[in-house]
């Protein structure tokens, strides 16, 4: 067999994701769509991360979002949902030597038959200095002072830390989001109105006391940590959307049947399912996870083992107006020869 290409190796994830009768329950038709449109987007001197996203209740489908790691100079996606990002890939591949800790990627809606333009994330965390150039070379500058600017509002232990665009939508909100500090998690968990200050102080309106009680249960049972998203309108005002992602810390996947079965996994997606944001299928979103290796060859024609692991990683909980939404599930795929071989 000739050497694995990332492409390939994105193609396992999805037949093992999908495999014992998992695809049309978890991403209905979408699911052949994202197969095909992803595999461009496989590109770098290492496997990105990728984080397959499916909701847990309703319609079924797959959206897919990609982070890009070490990049050659030149480096161009095959893709139409990629168009109008080359000075982006340019920019990211200039400056990874000097900057340490961030990311930049697409996620690709693959809900629809037609394929939009990719949204693009950037993760500065810290560093503040880079949202400018990063808007700049995506051609959208001025969703930079929304970020700062707001950036610049949160209290302590709000820090924001990476956002994303969604290109092609005129009016569109840019999503910007930040992780809680575990003092800050349990502060939350421990009192609603802790978060009901929070949204006062940055002019966030659109909840409501059952909303914040709601906030604070699934904090008070998520086993890691928590992130934080807003959206933000191009006159600056805040949306009426407020979600967090809800960490399953899974570190091994022999954790993950604990985890799903009578630990801070299943605490969480019981309530989700209790409160109506999830049906039954959130179990079959924890069966989906593996962990394999299999024997192959690098490019230089040297042999190794290529591993292969797919592991939940957050399940998605969404208020619009107060209103508790359907919920999402996150599983990351990660594929490479395996480190000590």
């Amino acid at each position: 067999m000739g050497a694995l290409t990332f492409a390939d190796s994105f193609e396992v994830l999805c037949l093992q994701a999908a495999d014992d009768g998992r695809g049309p329950i978890l991403f209905g038709d979408s699911f052949e769509r994202a197969r095909k449109a992803l595999r461009p987007f496989m590109v770098g001197k290492t496997f990105p991360d990728v984080y397959m996203e499916f909701p847990l209740i309703g319609e079924p489908f797959m959206d897919v979002t990609v982070l890009l790691k070490k990049l050659e100079p030149g480096t161009r996606i095959d893709s139409p949902a990629a168009a109008g990002t080359e000075a982006m890939l340019d920019w990211y591949a200039g400056i990874l030597d000097d900057h340490k800790g961030f990311a930049c990627g697409y996620e690709v809606d693959t809900k629809e038959p037609g394929l939009p333009a990719a949204a693009v994330h950037f993760q500065p965390r810290r560093k503040t200095e880079l949202v400018e150039p990063f808007c700049e070379v995506v051609g959208e500058p001025e969703r930079a002072a929304l970020y700062l600017d707001l950036n610049a509002r949160m209290p302590e232990g709000w820090p924001l830390s990476f956002f994303g665009m969604f290109r092609g939508r005129p009016g569109s909100p840019l999503r910007v989001c930040g992780y809680l500090g575990a003092a800050t998690q349990a502060a939350c968990a421990s009192d609603s109105e802790e978060l009901g200050r929070v949204f006062r102080t940055i002019g966030f309106s659109a909840y409501d006391d059952a909303m914040l009680a709601q906030v604070s249960q699934l904090m008070a049972v998520t086993p890691g940590l928590v992130d934080f998203q807003f959206d933000i309108y191009p006159d600056g005002s805040l949306g009426d959307t407020f979600a967090i992602d809800l960490q399953f810390a899974i570190e091994q996947p022999e954790n993950v049947r604990a985890c799903f079965t009578d630990g801070g996994g299943a605490d969480v997606m019981n309530l989700l399912e209790k409160w109506g944001a999830a049906d039954e299928r959130w179990r079959q979103g924890a069966e989906a996870s593996f962990a394999r290796a299999i024997p192959a060859q690098r490019d230089d024609g040297t042999l190794c083992r290529w591993a292969f692991t797919l592991l939940p990683q957050w399940a998605k909980a969404c208020w619009r107006n107060g209103i508790l939404q359907p919920s999402k599930l996150y599983l990351l795929g990660h594929s490479g020869p395996l480190k000590d071989e």
